[in-house]
């Protein structure tokens, strides 16, 4: 136990990620860094396309390869590197102890197998029971996120939505993972489901110590979940640190227009403040900080050079030249 203490238990390392297309260099990943605590929860927030997903993916080495291709960096768990590992110790590692809620659970369930089997084979396959005890262990996967141990001989299809979820988080969960990518998986639920699945995904994360990276645009679920915060831009970690660094100094423009742009019922005013312009092409990104096209501050000085990570105190850091300076 003293080892983890010393070293993180997920790290990732100056990772570079590419994808080629019709003939173009897609930079979706440039040099970020991150780490995760046993039984913390990260949260990655930024708009779609910032590389949020393709972080998780190569955690899970499951990008496409091609398109993809993971030009660069680590990712350590437990201080050993995922990226060198050969295909068969992958395939231990995905599932059990590392797991992956995925987006849509409309693709991420094979319509034509009964959920309790799809849910089984997992544990099958980690778990190294029979298959009359994996299909016990999916009852009780299933009645853990609040679905009937009953229904297991059901399709997909025969689930709503909200319910279909909580499928996808009881295969997620089966193996009982070390850690676990949530890559909005709540998005399309509607609001009060919403919020059952979060304190369900709180409540097993709870008692079964898992690390979690929450991948997400919404801000309120990262207030909810979330221990430490990493806003992503166009491939990079823009600003990092606790919740409570984030939420209540933010600094970098990027961050502070991302809350301009959420309301607030305690404020009286007539219009939301969304950030301007678009996110840029990532196959050829600004030459300086990636976000000044859209920035209201930015300098000659922010386009002609990239802007290092700088440390603002604590474990607040933050990548723009005004951080920390006073106006």
């Amino acid at each position: 136990m003293a080892e983890n203490k010393q070293v993180p238990f997920l790290e990732v390392k100056d990772l570079v990620v590419h994808y080629t297309s019709e003939g173009k260099e897609i930079h979706a990943v440039n040099h970020v860094s991150l780490t995760v605590k046993k039984g913390k929860t990260l949260g990655l927030v930024g708009e779609t396309g910032a590389g949020k997903t393709t972080i998780a993916k190569s955690i899970l080495r499951i990008l496409p390869e091609p398109p993809a291709h993971v030009d660069h960096g680590e990712i350590l768990l437990d201080g050993k590197d995922l990226l060198k590992l050969p295909n068969t110790e992958m395939q231990k590692i995905r599932g059990k102890r590392i797991s992956m809620i995925f987006q849509d659970p409309m693709t991420a369930l094979n319509p034509v197998m009964r959920v309790g089997e799809q849910i089984a084979e997992g544990i099958a396959l980690h778990e190294k029971v029979s298959k009359k005890e994996a299909e016990e262990k999916a009852k009780e996967m299933l009645e853990m996120v609040g679905i009937p141990g009953s229904r297991c001989r059901d399709y997909p299809h025969q689930f709503s939505g909200g319910m279909k979820q909580r499928v996808v988080i009881a295969m997620a969960l089966a193996c009982s993972p070390d850690l676990l990518l949530a890559d909005e998986s709540t998005t399309a639920l509607d609001v009060t489901i919403q919020a059952q699945v979060l304190d369900i995904i709180k409540e097993l994360q709870q008692r079964l110590n898992t690390a979690m990276i929450m991948i997400t645009h919404d801000l309120g679920i990262i207030a909810e979940v979330c221990d430490e915060v990493a806003v992503i831009y166009a491939g990079e970690v823009i600003e990092s640190g606790s919740l409570e660094e984030i939420f209540d100094h933010p600094t970098h423009p990027y961050t502070i227009g991302l809350f301009g742009s959420l309301p607030d019922i305690n404020s009286d005013v007539e219009r939301l403040s969304p950030i301007a312009g678009m996110p840029p092409d990532p196959s050829n990104l600004p030459q300086g900080c990636a976000f000044s096209p859209r920035c209201p501050h930015a300098t000659e000085a922010c386009r002609k050079a990239k802007v290092a990570l700088q440390n603002l105190g604590g474990t607040h850091y933050c990548r723009c030249i005004k951080a920390g300076k006073e106006d």
